[in-house]
């Protein structure tokens, strides 16, 4: 990547979301691209990536290798729960039925190895530490998933960097986007923007907390004010002032907001 210059008011320079619905592809894809140096990018004064016109005319044409690069990496970084992950695309093993992880759709395994004997997970194919397990290795190196449901990605303010500090952000605009996002994406935490309206915003909050095929997902409501009550407190993990960035984001998530 090119040095930092002052390309602010440069309308022949684009913003990775501008890019990515110019070509028709996500923002972080359009992020992956220029960090792999396979599209021309430079940085702003204020450190955030600016992608020229004349690389999406070169690109516009014929991304079909970029795109296929792209899908190979979302197969391959999709989460598998430890039962899935065991049973390689076949039936689930009989014995994951009896392990609390599988009973309590916990996403991760080694997240239930501290609760007393018994309780938590069975280990029944474990062979070593789960530091020393592949399972392990594979699911801690992915990071969190996190979905936002909002009418704009200016919700978060610096949207430009969507891949960083560990978080993996998508952004949807409705319910059925977020229904179909859940199937390949399945996130670990969803913001829930409160601009949708009481009525909804509380439907759609049930809707999540109860879909099970993510069992364990955390809901996050951001609005100007904090009045979880009006909503659905009971389902929600936690609460964001709404605009946000990646920092404050992950602070909420880690409970030192």
């Amino acid at each position: 990547m090119s040095e930092m210059v002052d390309l602010s008011k440069n309308k022949d320079y684009l913003t990775t979301t501008e890019a990515a619905r110019l070509l028709s592809v996500s923002p972080d894809t359009v992020l992956k691209w220029v960090k792999a140096g396979k599209i021309e990018s430079f940085r702003t004064l204020g450190g955030h990536c600016r992608i020229p016109m004349s690389a999406l005319d070169a690109l516009s044409g014929d991304k079909s290798g970029l795109l296929e690069t792209e899908e190979i990496t979302r197969r391959e970084s999709t989460f598998q729960y430890c039962w899935e992950y065991l049973s390689k695309g076949g039936e689930i093993k009989g014995e994951c039925h009896e392990c609390i992880t599988y009973r309590s759709r916990s996403r991760r395994c080694y997240e239930l190895r501290n609760l007393p004997d018994g309780l938590g997970c069975l280990r029944l194919y474990c062979k070593s530490t789960c530091t020393e397990c592949d399972y392990y290795k594979m699911v801690s190196e992915q990071g969190l998933n996190v979905l936002v449901l909002a009418e704009s990605n200016r919700i978060i303010t610096d949207y430009d960097d969507i891949d960083i500090n560990g978080l993996h952000i998508r952004f949807v605009q409705s319910e059925y986007e977020c229904a179909m996002m859940i199937e390949k994406f399945r996130p670990d935490f969803i913001v829930v923007d409160c601009t949708f309206g009481k009525r909804r915003t509380e439907i759609v909050c049930k809707s999540l907390f109860n879909d099970p095929r993510i069992p364990v997902v955390r809901l996050i409501l951001s609005s100007k004010t904090k009045k979880l009550s009006d909503y659905c407190d009971k389902e929600v993990f936690g609460w964001i002032k709404k605009p946000f960035s990646i920092e404050q984001l992950k602070n909420c998530i880690e409970g030192t907001a």
